[in-house]
């Protein structure tokens, strides 16, 4: 039998953007290289189909949506690679299509992580950034938050011998600060202790 053993293969792909002569700035034209690496998992694996079963396994660790796993089959001998459609836990993950026929005995495998995409990442980072300034927004002021100013909250006590309160939302023609609308809202009878 062949055996091939590859640790390393760079890949370049030429950068598409046509280069201007007349500017003296060349440094803008970057080479999109990456490495393509293949390391060996952990554990072994058997499957069922398109769903993959670990035995010892770290796939929620090693493994990501989009990454290839390849296996050398111990049935027929030949080397088959698979895209990694979902990681379920650190046992369990389902690829594209199945293997020739199914790993009814462990083998050991390979993967490949897939390659990033930067811009992707970075929209993925700006929109975590604004969700977690938006979830941050809105757990500081809670049930009196007033939408940047354009609403007035504030509770009142509700009438009846058992009391209780009754949060009270006013729209406002203009927009107020936050400072502007803790000072109306202390100016109510049941907020008045509110720093």
């Amino acid at each position: 039998s062949i055996k091939r053993k590859i640790d390393v293969i760079d890949i370049k792909e030429s950068n598409k953007k046509p280069i201007n002569n007349n500017d003296n700035n060349n440094n803008e034209d970057e080479d999109d290289s990456y490495e393509i690496k293949i390391q060996q998992g952990t554990g072994r694996i058997t499957s069922s189909g398109t769903t993959i079963h670990g035995h010892y396994t770290t796939f929620m660790d090693e493994l990501t949506s989009g990454d290839a796993i390849i296996i050398s089959h111990p049935t027929t001998l030949q080397e088959e690679t698979k895209i990694v459609t979902m990681v379920l836990s650190n046992t369990s993950i389902g690829i594209s299509t199945a293997f020739s026929t199914d790993l009814i005995s462990t083998t050991s495998f390979k993967y490949i992580k897939a390659p990033k995409d930067k811009k992707a990442e970075e929209i993925k980072s700006k929109e975590d950034e604004e969700n977690k300034k938006k979830t941050l927004e809105r757990d500081a002021f809670g049930t009196y938050a007033s939408d940047g100013g354009q609403n007035f909250v504030y509770r009142v006590k509700k009438e009846g011998s058992y009391g209780g309160y009754k949060i009270v939302t006013e729209k406002i023609d203009g927009q107020l600060s936050r400072e502007e609308l803790l000072d109306k809202r202390t100016k109510k009878k049941s907020d008045r202790f509110c720093y």
